[in-house]
């Protein structure tokens, strides 16, 4: 909590504090006849059980008002306490303009209560400021949670009227001396000292009692206007009434005569506005420093900024949240052809036609996310030019900037399109003998099993093994460089995602570990449109790692559920978990974890890159959600078959919203 938001709460409970002791000391004095406890000194004019009680109803309904977490009940109670303030404040008016505050009326019957038949003073009558002041803060509180933070409430409006009579009552009361020369003034005005006071206080602490909504808002919050009205506001509301004190007391010891204090008085208030005008001016200055040093920075900051990306081998381009064009490189200049004067305010999908997240509406807002994308970018000239986007929103920027880096992907391109004829190539070139030597391994093997050679056919097992893995490495090898490429047809067709789940469990999971196996089916799941033999792997390579990175005997959920257009299954262990290094990269081609290499030395790191490439073929996602030492969730999605979909029905998510929002 600021600092000037705790000053302002703990002045709105000490506030209602005050109050309700003022009020109960009052209603004693008046029913013991204290006249101490009544006037709170002896020179001053007694305040009126009618104050005492709307003091103590007002006192009750600010603090029950403050309490953190109050119920209901409470809220409801102080609403009540509220409004009886009001009714209190109404009655004590018509007791002093109508009946006169003498025989009859609310005070009166106060008075017979505590066994009086009136006044210790009865000339004195009841002040109309001190009614005036409890009918407005009446509704005051009970309207107090009504208002924001930009526009002023009829609470504040209240508040502020109630604050006005009652510093005319304390003007009045203190003030009075410099033009009369009266001696007794403090008995000729029935607005006790000690009455305007608390009803001042009572003022300030129900604007206090919200800090976050309307005036107070505006006088807590850190800016240049609230850093002035902090300072500026207490001193000129309370400015004079103490200035009047002072006088008052100078006045009745003997050392001020009547005619030289209203001199005094103008005098002092002219230095005093003359000194809050330099202090204002002093503060403001203040700021300014700061603000043009703030500014400085900034401009060097931006300068050092932008000097990055002009000189960044890579296209680079920073769009406002419209995806219009605000900066652009020189090598964006190269690449593209545009001068960057022309790329200004221009959108993005004149450099990338089909958008940075693909084909959408021209006034989407382009989402920023950490990944590469491949796309294709249009040269001013009109030939294409195969681009990987990045794109990284920028910290702190209030209108969603995004940097944009648009890397031109030519040459690895032509690299990868001969990685993949030399990966065929060999593939090819392999596989042929490995079939030769798998097959006389066989015929190897049943031959030493006739002649009962346990030994060598044990090695002859061994042999077999290898050629088994060296011929997953090159399918492996064969199966990534055809996803990369493109060139793979998927062989769709509407299944049941959870009677294939089932399917996979029970064909591809050895029984010792079926049993581990959990499987949770959502509601409804509509049928998805896949490659079933691709999709399976998938799923198994799934399985092995939970079952490979798990401890023995630990359970592994599976679970499918329907995400708003997308199939979900996701795949839970309760292993080691992966450091967020590790979890970033998974997905990457040859990427394996410390953990994964010393659990089996002979992967290729394949794996989950091929999984990757199925599902994003597949119009999916996948991603993993894992911490040190909590275990790991593998997730990936695949489109729901829109055709078998029903169109009035939308399948109930059962994932955590992470989930829902990378699925979607």
């Amino acid at each position: 909590m600021p600092r000037s938001t705790a000053l302002v709460r703990a002045l709105a409970r000490s506030s209602a504090a005050a109050a309700c002791l003022v009020g109960l000391l009052v209603l004693v004095g008046w029913a013991l006849d204290v006249m101490v406890l009544k006037s709170m000194g002896a020179a001053l004019p007694a305040m009126r059980p009618s104050a005492a009680l709307g003091l103590m109803f007002a006192g009750g309904a600010l603090g029950l008002r403050l309490r953190c977490g109050a119920s209901p009940r409470h809220r409801q109670l102080g609403t009540v306490l509220a409004w009886a303030t009001a009714v209190v404040g109404a009655a004590s008016l018509v007791d002093g303009l109508v009946i006169g505050g003498m025989r009859g009326g609310l005070d009166a019957l106060f008075l017979r209560l505590f066994g009086e038949d009136g006044f210790a003073s009865p000339g004195i009558k009841p002040s109309p400021l001190t009614s005036l002041c409890l009918m407005l803060l009446g509704p005051a509180l009970a309207l107090l949670d009504k208002g924001s933070p930009q526009r002023l409430s009829w609470s504040d409006a209240l508040v502020a009227l109630a604050l006005m009579a009652a510093l005319l009552g304390l003007n009045g009361f203190l003030l009075g001396p410099l033009v009369t020369p009266a001696v007794p003034f403090f008995q000729e005005r029935s607005m006790g000292l000690h009455t305007t006071c608390m009803l001042i206080l009572l003022a300030v602490g129900t604007l206090c009692a919200r800090p976050d909504l309307g005036l107070m808002a505006r006088l807590t919050q850190d800016t240049l206007g609230g850093f002035v009205a902090r300072r500026l506001v207490p001193v000129t509301l309370m400015g004079p009434p103490v200035l009047g004190l002072t006088l008052v007391v100078m006045h009745l010891s003997g050392r001020l005569s009547h005619d030289a204090k209203f001199p005094l008085f103008a005098t002092v208030v002219a230095a005093g506005g003359a000194t809050l005008v330099l202090m204002a001016a002093r503060a403001l200055d203040l700021l300014d420093t700061e603000r043009r040093r703030a500014t400085t920075a900034l401009e060097a900051s931006e300068v050092r900024f932008r000097t990055f990306l002009d000189t960044a081998p890579d296209p680079m381009v920073v769009l406002d949240a419209t995806g219009r064009v605000r900066f652009a490189n020189a090598e964006a200049e190269r690449v593209f052809g545009y001068r960057r004067e022309a790329l200004l305010d221009r959108s993005v999908e004149l450099l990338v036609p089909e958008g940075l997240h693909g084909p959408s509406n021209p006034s989407a807002t382009p989402r920023p996310t950490g990944g590469g994308r491949m796309v294709s970018g249009r040269r001013q000239d009109g030939t294409c030019v195969p681009l990987e986007v990045r794109l990284s929103p920028l910290e702190g920027e209030e209108d969603a900037t995004t940097i944009a880096v648009l890397r031109d992907v030519t040459e690895r391109r032509e690299l990868e399109k001969l990685r993949e004829e030399y990966v065929g190539l060999i593939s090819h070139d392999l596989r042929n003998p490995l079939h030769t030597i798998n097959l006389r391994a066989h015929l190897l093997q049943r031959a030493l099993h006739e002649r009962k050679l346990e030994r060598e056919g044990h090695m002859t097992q061994a042999i077999i093994h290898n050629v088994e893995w060296m011929n997953t490495m090159i399918e492996e090898l064969l199966e990534g460089s055809r996803l990369e490429s493109g060139s793979v047809t998927l062989r769709r067709e509407s299944r049941d995602l959870g009677r294939f789940l089932e399917e996979v469990l029970e064909r591809d999971v050895a029984p010792d570990a079926r049993e581990r196996f959990r499987l949770h089916l959502g509601c409804s799941v509509p049928p998805v449109l896949m490659d079933a033999a691709r999709v399976e792997r998938v799923v198994t390579n799934l399985l092995t790692n939970a079952i490979k990175y798990s401890p023995k005997g630990t359970p592994v959920d599976v679970r499918l559920s329907a995400v708003h257009d997308q199939a979900v299954v996701s795949v839970s262990n309760l292993g080691a978990g992966l450091a967020a290094r590790d979890a970033a990269r998974l997905f990457d081609k040859y990427y394996r974890t410390e953990d994964g290499r010393s659990a089996d030395g002979k992967g290729l790191g394949l794996g989950l890159y091929i999984s990757r490439l199925i599902v994003e073929a597949h119009g999916g996602h996948i991603w993993v959600e894992s911490e040190p030492d909590q275990g790991a969730t593998f997730f990936f999605s695949v489109p729901l078959d829109v055709a078998s979909k029903p169109g009035s029905t939308e399948s109930e998510a059962t994932e955590p919203e992470a989930v829902r929002q990378r699925a979607g």
